[in-house]
């Protein structure tokens, strides 16, 4: 009973609005760059618009020691070629400076292979449905209905989606989708849990 109780608690708790946030593979930069003139100054704020990105959205789905050390190491051509698509706005030139807004997507099959072939863990489901591509997690929600409400808001407040798929006792297993790994984690931790992470399963309690 108390089984069924907790998995009805579990639905109406995640069938309020927000719980779901939208994925995306793209961000936004803002650069202002002066050289010996303005197309190098431009050729320059492309680039590091280009590593600033990569960086921060790929840092979502790949270890960011690593990542942040390939990226570094990457030269400018071969990071050209992990962006999809470029926007920019609110472009500024002068005789030596440029200054723009520039919003980049991240090819996530590209990206996917550049982050093998490179040795990086990641969690690139290697499409645009990253979604698709699940981390497993196995919590340990200790305190009976009490806990399982604690465990719940924090999910809520986090803006964060899971699968749950098994209850045990105090134990439980969800998924949730590879991109929302980060945001994850930065949840519980604020919120108080404990994690380890055992060849990309983790593991929660609190």
């Amino acid at each position: 009973m108390m089984k069924k109780i907790l998995k009805l608690l579990i639905v109406l708790l995640f069938c309020a609005p927000g719980v779901v946030g939208a994925v995306t593979l793209g961000s936004n930069a803002h650069v202002n760059v002066t050289s010996d003139t303005a197309a190098t100054a431009k050729s320059m704020a492309m680039n590091e618009a280009r590593r600033q990105i990569i960086t921060e959205v790929l840092s979502n789905y790949a270890d960011a020691e690593q990542l942040e050390s390939l990226v570094g190491e990457s030269k400018d051509s071969k990071l050209t070629n992990l962006i999809s698509s470029t926007s920019i706005e609110n472009e500024r030139l002068s005789a030596t400076t440029y200054s723009a807004n520039i919003k980049m997507n991240v090819d996530a099959l590209a990206a996917k292979k550049w982050l093998v072939d490179n040795n990086v863990r990641n969690w690139l489901g290697g499409d645009d449905t990253v979604d698709a591509d699940k981390t497993i997690i196995f919590a340990t929600v200790s305190g009976g209905l009490r806990g399982w409400i604690d465990f719940m808001r924090t999910m809520r407040d986090g803006n964060l989606n899971i699968d749950v798929k098994n209850i045990s006792g105090d134990q439980v297993m969800i998924n949730i989708p590879a991109t929302g790994r980060s945001s994850f984690i930065t949840a519980i931790t604020r919120a108080g849990w404990t994690y380890s992470d055992i060849n990309g399963t983790l593991r929660i309690w609190k």
